[in-house]
């Protein structure tokens, strides 16, 4: 079996996965899209949307299978960087690294980080750094560098 290169492909397929693991008919599937991400497909949603409905079918006692020892994961390189943030936030939030993983916290945090890195002048949505890929560059690197040392932390 191939690699699927694309993260959202790759999450849609571990969703399917998960889905047929845990015995989900299609009615009771596609409720439970709707409930996490006000969407009832996963080609419909982006990838932090796809990473929620992940954590949740954890939640619900699906085991994803570790990963094979030596093979090592590389970040996805495409998408938008506002995504990434996203879904590093999600992530981080899933794995404990947060206290809380609301929309409204990462935009809290952004705004806190861009004050700093702007001097003062802080940006108060996370979609609007798209506007500035620089910044959003400093702003998920920082965001990574937290998550690398919360994990030696653990």
């Amino acid at each position: 079996m191939s690699a699927v290169k694309d993260p959202r492909k790759r999450r849609i397929a571990r969703i399917h996965i998960a889905r047929q693991q845990l015995g989900m008919d299609e009615e009771d599937y596609r409720k439970m899209l709707q409930q996490v991400t006000g969407k009832d497909s996963c080609g419909q949603m982006r990838l932090f949307e796809l990473i929620k409905v992940e954590s949740h079918l954890k939640t619900l006692g699906w085991k994803p299978r570790p990963k094979q020892a030596g093979k090592r994961m590389s970040p996805p390189s495409k998408g938008r960087p506002v995504d990434k943030l996203r879904a590093l936030w999600i992530e981080m939030a899933s794995n404990g690294l947060l206290r809380d993983g609301s929309e409204n916290a990462l935009e809290a945090w952004v705004r806190r980080q861009t004050r700093i890195i702007n001097g003062g002048q802080g940006i108060d949505k996370v979609d609007w750094l798209e506007n500035d890929p620089a910044l959003c560059t400093q702003v998920l690197e920082s965001l990574k560098k937290w998550r690398r040392r919360g994990q030696k932390v653990k």
